[in-house]
């Protein structure tokens, strides 16, 4: 164990927290947590207008839920149109408004930036003529025109281009203006006005440099840039939606949270951009009426591996409570609540977790063979696919209820995941306790 947490203190800890205070990756984590707020609601707008009430033959049908849906689905779900079909959009701003911040620079100008260079790359705009169906969507007579936006890749499958667009056009942006290679406008210029002015040559060459790439790729290759990426990256998302995969990042997330760093943050970047991507997959196959195709997407780690929090230590903090030793207990007691909504820092480091190897291996441990049995569970059919986002403090049990579409057997593997960390955690919380020189029992 000594030559182990050496070999991780001299090798990982070092790497990990360059990655912590990498612009880059903040700026990636900051533009996911900016958008929170309108995935969640617009995948429960998506739920509300899929509920599994409208099969005849289910006990659950519901005649008037089935024939509001058949009359007023296309109308109530535009919120989720408007979020999640519009994710890289608003995720290329934040990115942009939180780059710009670790360089000094105009946030809200810079976020307009990223969003710009994303919107070159990803969605062309034409004149189009309305059909009948059209112009009852749109509100418009047969044959008239309007501009259209091909709106294909503004939601989780444009997630790479916002995420390498967005940091490449704020890169030229700090570049020409720490070159001075800007438009200075005299004192009397009114600073809003004289700052649009300061960064019209960086626009400039950020428009002629992105729609040439967007062209060039257009033209040599017969898609559009994000397709493009998506097949190179293709195999990396695929692979993704493997079950050692999904493990592998369980393991890099402990081992930085075991030596003090924040896994989840240091991860985010990574974790969220496939899991969004895939939830996209999920929720199109869900409106289709058609078979959920991906297992690790949306909140599927926290519904069942981080029941909690990281460690799934909703089971040790139960384990803690009952504990005879008044130390554990009373962080027990502290951490019990908190928990529940899968807040763990009080027992990360008032137990500690954090560089405690006697309890390593379970905190590896129990959230492994639980994700373990979730996967196979789901892959199975047992539990329903992952099709909504729900805030990460959202009880486990309830959490895998709401975010797989009212699955009931999902609140039962939740909840198992709770037992099974309970029953790992234990023996290795009774050597623990020897360790602090107590003789009183657990």
């Amino acid at each position: 164990m000594n030559k182990f947490m050496s070999f991780m203190e001299k090798y990982l800890v070092p790497i990990a927290g360059k990655l912590a205070g990498n612009k880059h990756l903040n700026a990636i984590k900051d533009g996911f947590v900016f958008t929170i707020p309108f995935l969640i609601v617009g995948s429960f707008v998506l739920l509300l207008v899929n509920l599994p009430l409208t099969d005849p033959n289910n006990f659950m049908y519901v005649k008037w839920y089935t024939d509001l849906m058949a009359s007023m689905k296309a109308d109530l779900v535009q919120p989720f149109y408007v979020s999640m079909g519009i994710l890289s959009l608003l995720f290329s701003f934040g990115l942009g408004y939180s780059l710009a911040g670790s360089y000094k620079l105009n946030q809200i100008t810079s976020g307009f930036v990223s969003l710009y260079a994303f919107l070159i790359l990803s969605a062309k705009v034409d004149w189009a003529p309305i059909t009948e169906i059209g112009g009852k969507v749109f509100l418009l007579p047969e044959g008239s025109w309007m501009p259209l936006m091909d709106a294909r890749y503004l939601d989780a499958k444009g997630l790479f281009v916002a995420i390498i667009g967005g940091i490449v056009a704020i890169e030229i942006l700090r570049f020409l203006i720490e070159k001075k290679l800007t438009i200075k406008m005299p004192e009397a210029v009114p600073p809003a006005i004289a700052k649009s002015f300061e960064i019209l040559i960086p626009v400039a060459v950020i428009t002629v440099l992105f729609q040439a790439v967007s062209v060039i790729v257009q033209k040599t290759s017969g898609i559009m840039v994000p397709e493009l990426v998506q097949k190179v990256l293709s195999p990396l998302l695929n692979a993704s939606n493997t079950l050692p995969s999904v493990i592998l990042v369980i393991l890099i997330t402990h081992l930085l949270w075991f030596f003090g760093l924040h896994g989840g943050m240091i991860m985010t970047p990574i974790v969220n951009a496939i899991a969004l991507s895939n939830l996209t997959l999920n929720q199109e196959a869900l409106k289709a009426s058609e078979a959920i195709p991906t297992v690790f997407a949306g909140g599927f780690l926290d519904s069942f591996a981080y029941v909690g929090g990281v460690g799934c230590t909703l089971g040790l903090a139960i384990a803690m409570v009952r504990s005879r030793n008044e130390y554990i207990k009373s962080i027990g007691k502290l951490s019990l609540i908190p928990g529940i909504f899968n807040i763990n820092e009080p027992m990360m480091f008032g137990l500690p977790l954090v560089m405690n190897p006697i309890l390593l291996i379970p905190f590896l441990l129990a959230p492994i063979i639980n994700v373990t049995i979730a996967w196979f569970a789901t892959s199975f059919g047992l539990i329903g696919k992952i099709v909504a986002l729900v805030p990460w403090t959202t009880p486990g049990p309830l959490a895998a209820f709401l975010a797989t579409n009212f699955s009931v057997v999902a609140i039962f593997f939740s909840c198992l995941s709770i037992v099974i960390s309970y029953l790992i955690y234990t023996p290795f919380l009774k050597i623990y306790v020897k360790t602090l020189n107590d003789n009183t029992d657990v």
